[in-house]
């Protein structure tokens, strides 16, 4: 049996999450008949929403429930870890998006419970519900009868209605911390009686990217090594790529060398290595050395604020078409490209190797320069084709449209919105200063215009005002 079955949380005080470990002991303060009815689970993936959502469960139907929480050994919580509980409803949104599946739901939600007083619905990835579900989901939520109990999760809560979360206690799963990871798997390894260096331990937490459950998978696979396995040999194993090739992509990013840096990836993808977790370490250098500059105002460091955004960006870019992509390593390979031959000059290092990414400063780097030559604005007669009230109705549609474009900017425009929309100009409204100075960079303007013809049939000038919030 898989590690993270065996090794799954069945009782409160086994949750390695101190926050959420903290809030459902909180709830036991109260009788059965006082806690709320419904729960909304939010975080990233393997975080534990779907082991406190059992747990929840348990708590409703535990048999020998005392101050420390259910027990983990009735009949009951048995049954519940075996997901073999009548009394526990599992419903995967992912897969079961309908609005029929929400109301069957409605239909047998009013039927007594097999056994106890109460019936636990765990919808997961609640978020892929279509609007109708969504809906259908809301009455019920209103007016539950007094059994019914719901566990909504979702790595996307801002998918979520308002309505639906505004009737839920919300509790948020943040990613798993370093120290947390090594002392799940230096636990589990104990058990499973595994002599691992902490240098392979640091290395299985690193690759489980906050999440307990790559965190357990991983030590798994590792478990399959011969005993006296080395560091290099778990790195092969697990796909990933050494520090030493990190550090010559990033000197290659900094030289402006698209060719060298090419060739790594070209060299990685060959030996097998995961792409996106070789990105991913790449991005942990990036922000590491965004932090200290922010943090420190650091002016002795090799790369500057503008052009790591400019590289910040490109990379998570990357990192959202990876799923899209039948070639993996063709969207890292895109971003290399456009961060060498872009007129964002980076300063150049010198022929030391490069043992971190904080060295010493170059004098006078030049400013990172608009990648796309925009014209000026010139006054457009409107068609009447777009209108405010339609551009507010499929504003979503923008976002979708921008996010392939850069992901960064959907995201701001998911916090602003259409302010007017008179004589072929289109207004937006920002929020934040940050937000309306990024929406204002030309070539942002000329993308949302662009986008706006694409989708509405008619070319606009777009403008950016900073409304109150």
């Amino acid at each position: 049996m898989a590690f993270y079955r065996i090794y799954r949380p069945q009782r409160i005080e086994e949750i390695d999450n101190a926050h959420v470990r903290d809030q459902l002991y909180s709830l036991l303060s109260k009788k059965r008949s006082e806690l709320p009815h419904a729960f909304f689970f939010s975080g990233p993936k393997g975080t534990g929403k779907t082991t406190a959502a059992r747990l929840i469960a348990k708590l409703f139907l535990c048999e020998k429930l005392d101050k420390t929480g259910p027990c983990g050994t009735c009949a009951a919580c048995t049954s519940v870890a075996g997901g073999s509980a009548l009394d526990v409803i599992e419903i995967d949104a992912a897969s079961n998006r309908g609005i029929d599946e929400i109301r069957a739901l409605k239909d047998g939600i009013g039927l007594a419970p097999s056994m106890g007083d109460f019936k636990v619905y765990i919808i997961d990835e609640v978020h892929m519900l279509t609007n109708e579900a969504f809906n259908a989901l809301l009455k019920t939520l209103e007016e539950p009868p007094t059994h019914a109990v719901f566990v909504l999760a979702t790595t996307d809560p801002q998918k979520v209605p308002s309505t639906i979360l505004s009737r839920c206690v919300h509790i948020k799963f943040a990613r798993a911390g370093k120290k947390e990871l090594v002392t799940v798997i230096q636990r589990i390894a104990k058990k499973e009686k595994l002599t691992f260096t902490d240098e392979i331990i640091d290395l299985i937490a690193n690759v489980a990217d906050g999440s307990f459950r790559d965190a357990v998978k991983l030590l798994e696979q590792v478990s399959f090594s011969k005993p006296s396995a080395t560091i290099d040999e778990v790195r092969a194993l697990l796909s990933v790529s050494d520090q030493s090739t990190k550090e010559l992509f990033l000197t290659a990013l900094l030289e402006k060398n698209a060719k060298e840096a090419l060739s790594i990836i070209n060299r990685l993808t060959r030996e097998g290595a995961d792409i996106k977790q070789f990105t991913t370490d790449v991005l942990y250098s990036f922000e590491e050395q965004l932090v200290t500059i922010a943090s420190d105002g650091a002016s002795d460091t090799m790369w500057k604020q503008e052009a790591l955004l400019f590289m910040i960006d490109e990379l998570l870019h990357a990192y959202s078409t990876f799923r899209y992509t039948p070639i993996l390593s063709l969207s890292l390979e895109v971003a290399v490209v456009n961060i060498c031959v872009s007129k964002s000059a980076l300063p150049v290092v010198s022929q030391q190797p490069m043992q971190h990414i904080v060295t010493d400063a170059q004098k006078n780097p030049p400013q990172i320069a608009q990648v796309l030559v925009v014209p000026p604005n010139t006054s457009v007669k409107s068609l009447g084709l777009l209108t405010h009230e339609r551009l507010v109705e499929h504003w979503s549609d923008v976002i979708a449209a921008a996010k392939p474009l850069n992901h960064s900017i959907a995201g701001v425009l998911r916090s602003s919105r259409p302010h007017s929309v008179e004589s072929g100009v289109v207004t937006i409204e920002a929020f934040y200063p940050f937000h309306q100075e990024k929406l204002s960079e030309p070539n942002v303007r000329f993308m949302l215009s662009n986008l706006m013809k694409q989708l509405f049939g008619e070319k606009v000038t777009v403008e950016i005002v900073l409304g109150k919030k």
